[in-house]
């Protein structure tokens, strides 16, 4: 899908694409079989099924540069660059600010292991919201004038269905896209579920693209 000249690909799980006058990736565990290069990789947090080393090198150029936590950063090799909750930095014209992403009761994902990213590329916004549940910081989101949001919507390890709408209902994007689900095992969800978040998101006046993955789980 396009916003604008910007073009969103959802790759599968949390990896995605954005594709505008640079090639951003995030989180690219899941990738296709001849992907493009990257100019700018942001990882979300060391967890397998986000910072993946050997996918990461096969997209990674001599002159990518990777945005990332302290604790995936000693997993990625090249020009590597630690961010904490709070920093913002331009890298390669796309203007990126960390964001809190965290679990409330549960044992996962504690304050300081993951980020968010949100990230202008060619005037479209984008937030990456990472493994986090329905968090109190979400609201300061709203203020940031986010065109699209791509929301785990999968729970066990972030927030499920219902609480991404009530993300939803604070941040106050344009458009989300739900992701982090149908991939790892357990994390399955419907096409009647999707349907009714997709309903529910678009009666907040928010459009919602329930996309299929390029890369579809194996197995």
């Amino acid at each position: 899908m396009k916003i604008g000249s910007v073009e969103i690909r959802w790759l599968g799980h949390a990896s995605f694409l954005v594709k505008g006058s640079v090639v951003v990736y995030i989180d690219p565990y899941v990738l296709p079989e001849d992907p493009e290069p990257a100019d700018v990789i942001l990882v979300t947090h060391e967890h397998f099924d986000h910072c993946a080393p050997e996918k990461i090198d096969k997209i990674r150029k001599e002159d990518t540069v990777i945005i990332t936590t302290e604790g995936a950063s000693k997993k990625c090799a090249g020009d590597v660059r630690v961010v904490h909750v709070g920093d913002r930095l331009n890298v390669k014209g796309v203007n990126i600010t960390a964001v809190e992403a965290y679990n409330i009761g549960k044992q996962f994902h504690p304050k300081g292991l993951v980020v968010g990213f949100v990230f202008e590329i060619d005037g479209v916004r984008v937030y990456h919201a990472g493994d986090t549940d329905f968090i109190p910081e979400m609201k300061k989101l709203a203020d940031m004038k986010i065109d699209m949001a791509l929301l785990p919507v999968g729970g066990t390890y972030t927030m499920d269905l219902k609480d991404a709408v009530e993300a939803v209902k604070v941040i106050k994007p344009k458009a989300v896209v739900p992701m982090h689900y149908n991939y790892l095992r357990g994390l399955d969800l419907s096409r009647e579920q999707l349907e009714w978040f997709k309903k529910e998101v678009e009666s907040l006046g928010v459009k919602c693209y329930i996309m299929d993955p390029e890369v579809p789980r194996s197995g």
